[in-house]
């Protein structure tokens, strides 16, 4: 039967990995009869190759509020043109990390509405979920916030973003599975742990192509490794507090301050480890899951008297601001930012000297004709 593949993430589980794979691979995908649509719809800061946003992207009017009847037709559209695939290819797959999240949040009727558009196609939908162990999976959704600025949390602290964040919508995963299931059926959910050891082929390409029916061969191009760090050690926190500058709502402006504490985010963490929750924390949270967890591995990867994840937790110290590493770091910041800009001001420096002269021998060209063939014949 033709299916629709919908990859929802969750964020943080290679989503960005798997869609520059299956765009790479466009060729050998067609080949198969499978299709990586990309649609000509711009969202802000989202990549082009999310092609599963249209699902549920939200438009905004000119005032500034969501204009939903576009919001509507643009739906209508992106799905009228994936009718129009299936009369071509047999698998279609759209791919995007925020599903997970706005099928409770933005558009609530998200799988309803596909599943009526499935039955009036003629095509079956079929979800591929990857999950990471919750307490890893949160901390670094807060990072991500912190780290681009994203949110009503990059500016807080995590101890906030734990108290004040909403967990339904990102770390439930049981109840959010039979959410889905019960629209589709647990038969058409293939669920995969994010997790060192659990890729089937080794890989999260050989995983994913598992997932939708494929083998991962040779002929497969790999991306080039895309490395979405975080801010580490101390580094998260300086980023915390400089997006309440309001300079910083200027994308190049937290561009280049991010990539600044990139630089020294390892040397931050290799001085500094540490975790955002003590490992007394840590478990206690995991708990809040555990039972659930175990419910998955049973229910949906069919695994009797299994745990989903490895609850093992390292023993770092809980991070503190008052550290004594935090001057060090601030030192170190000022430093690669003073370094970059000098570079950039030798550069700026470089290329008028270079226009000058190139000016010069625009303007005389026989003066410079005349030295040239001075130099020549050592007169």
């Amino acid at each position: 039967m033709k299916t629709l593949h919908v990859h929802i993430g969750t964020p943080k589980t290679g989503t960005t990995s798997i869609q520059n794979f299956c765009a790479d691979n466009e060729a050998l995908l067609t080949q198969a009869g499978y299709c990586y649509p990309v649609f000509p719809y711009h969202y802000p800061a989202v990549a082009k190759l999310r092609n599963g946003h249209f699902l549920f992207g939200k438009i905004l009017d000119s005032e500034g509020g969501r204009d939903k009847q576009k919001e509507k037709e643009r739906y209508q559209e992106g799905i009228q043109r994936v009718h129009e695939l299936f009369q071509t290819y047999h698998d279609v797959i759209l791919s995007d990390e925020d599903i997970w999240r706005n099928m409770d949040d933005t558009k609530k009727t998200l799988w309803t509405d596909l599943q009526q558009e499935a039955e009036r196609g003629g095509f079956r939908i079929h979800v591929i979920v990857y999950l990471r162990r919750q307490d890893k999976f949160y901390i670094s959704n807060w990072n991500q916030n912190v780290k681009l600025r994203m949110g009503i949390f990059s500016g807080r602290s995590f101890a906030d973003f734990l108290e004040k964040g909403n967990r339904t919508t990102r770390l439930e995963y049981y109840q959010k599975l039979e959410r889905i299931a019960g629209v589709i059926g647990k038969e058409h959910i293939t669920v995969r742990r994010f997790e060192g050891g659990h890729f089937e082929g080794g890989s999260i390409y050989a995983d994913f192509l598992s997932a939708v029916g494929l083998s991962l061969t040779d002929a497969y191009q790999l991306p080039q490794e895309i490395r979405n760090t975080g801010l580490y050690g101390n580094t998260h926190e300086i980023k915390r507090v400089l997006n309440s500058l309001p300079q910083m709502a200027s994308r190049p402006a937290n561009r280049f301050f991010t990539e600044r504490l990139r630089e020294v985010s390892e040397i931050s963490n290799r001085e500094y480890p540490s975790d955002m929750m003590s490992k007394e924390e840590t478990g206690a949270f995991l708990e809040l899951y555990r039972a659930d967890n175990k419910r998955i591995a049973e229910e949906y990867l069919g695994e009797k008297d299994t745990e989903l994840f490895d609850y093992t937790v390292k023993e770092l110290p809980k991070w503190q601001k008052d550290n004594p590493y935090m001057y060090d770091d601030l030192i170190r910041f000022a430093g690669v930012t003073a370094i970059s800009l000098f570079d950039e001001g030798e550069q700026i420096r470089k290329d008028l000297k270079e226009l000058s002269a190139f000016r010069t021998h625009v303007r005389h060209p026989f003066r410079t004709l005349i030295r040239r063939i001075r130099r020549e014949i050592g007169v």
